[in-house]
Order: structure tokens, then C-alpha cells, then sequence
């Protein structure tokens, strides 16, 4: 339960500062891998999320001009999926920010001899990067 929690404040932290949840920065970041080459239905396939889920957050990405379609001249209903500039910007910022997370968990000091992670290790490390203080949280 401790390890869920520390996972949900950590998504929930990301959403706040990157203004995009971390299943939108997933699709943007597949976009930026496969510019033109994907719609929302084989970035549904290839993520393993409900089509319904994916369409309805590439239709968010779209509305805040993150995501653009285009329309293949040959058949109208294919619609690839590319990233704007303003959407590989904020692939960028993204990436950074779970580069930096993935750095302040690494320097988490554990007790370990070599074996799989354990649980309260992970949650030792999720710990560390959701504890810096949040603006929202300190408001509450």
C-alpha cells in the first residue's frame, strides 16, 4: 500500500508539473519515436491501453497543440500522429524531469547486497523524489 501511495504522489506531481499526466507523456514520447508512422490506434496496440483511453488523451494532446494529424491522401480515415513544436518541447521537459528523478533515486543510500529490489526499497526511492516540497501540497 506504502509503495502505491508513494507511486500515485509521484504521478500525481509530475501532472502537476508537467501539466500532462504521465500516460500523455507516454504517448507523446512513442509520437516523438515514430513521427508520422503511428494514429491512435496503433499507439493503443503497442501501449496495451484501451483505444478509447488513448484516443481521449491524443484528443487532449491535440486540443493544447501538442499533437497534430495529418490525413494520408490514399485513405481518409488513416490519420498518422506527429508532434508540434510546442509537443517536443514538452517531450523534452518531461524527459529531463524523469532523467533528474531517476538521478535523486539512485542516490537513495539502501540496504542491498546485491539482490532484486524490494518493495520498501522502491518505496524508499519513490519517497525520495516526492518529497521535495509541492507548492499545492504546503497550500492544504
Amino acid at each position: 500500500m506504502e509503495l502505491k501511495r508513494e507511486l500515485e504522489k509521484a504521478a500525481t506531481r509530475f501532472q502537476r508539473t508537467m501539466g500532462i499526466s504521465v500516460d500523455q507523456y507516454a504517448i507523446l514520447h512513442h509520437i516523438l519515436e515514430n513521427p508520422g508512422k503511428l494514429t491512435s490506434a496503433t499507439v493503443a496496440d503497442s501501449r496495451g491501453i484501451s483505444r478509447a483511453a488513448v484516443s481521449q488523451g491524443i484528443s487532449q494532446l491535440i486540443r493544447r497543440g501538442y499533437v497534430v494529424q495529418s490525413y494520408q491522401s490514399s485513405d481518409r480515415r488513416v490519420r498518422p500522429l506527429s508532434l508540434t513544436s510546442n509537443g517536443e518541447q514538452l517531450e523534452i521537459t518531461c524527459l529531463d524531469a524523469l532523467r533528474e528523478a531517476a538521478k535523486t533515486m539512485s542516490g537513495v543510500q539502501l540496504d542491498n547486497n546485491g539482490s532484486a529490489l524490494t518493495v520498501g526499497q522502491l518505496t524508499q526511492m519513490l519517497a525520495a523524489v516526492t518529497s521535495k516540497e509541492d507548492p499545492a501540497e504546503a497550500e492544504e
